[in-house]
């Protein structure tokens, strides 16, 4: 299966080797099947489609519920038992609150930009493997 048959709603798919990049489409993460379907999106991408090294853009993002963090949660432990890793970008002050309160600011990786998320993964992955 290849990545570009995948057609989430909750987010696009960009591909920067060996980074995916899933920008959010939606403003907010709110509702139950909302959240259950954006969790199976999310898993859909690792289980059926490799992803390891994944940057999610939550810049539209205005909206996110603690089920939508327990999804981020899972999603970034299934990575990190894949020897890959989670970044996120763009997030605005009222989801870094979510994110401090619970703290989680710690546990997430975020930055600014995209770009930077990243680079970042790129580091991390290029320490994670062996060297030739």
């Amino acid at each position: 299966m290849s990545l570009h048959d995948f057609k989430p709603v909750h987010f696009t798919i960009e591909e920067r080797p060996p980074v995916v990049l899933a920008i959010m489409v939606r403003s907010s993460l709110s509702e139950e099947d909302n959240i259950e379907e954006f969790g199976s999106e999310l898993n859909q991408l690792v289980d059926n489609y490799g992803c390891q090294w994944l940057v999610l853009d939550l810049g539209k993002v205005s909206l996110l519920t603690s089920s939508a963090v327990g999804k981020l949660i899972v999603l970034h432990r299934t990575l990190h038992r894949r020897n890959g890793r989670l970044a996120m970008c763009g997030v605005n002050s009222v989801i870094t609150d979510v994110f401090e309160t619970a703290r989680l600011s710690d546990y997430f990786h975020l930055t600014s930009t995209v770009d930077k998320a990243v680079d970042h993964l790129m580091q991390a992955k290029s320490q994670t493997q062996p060297p030739a």
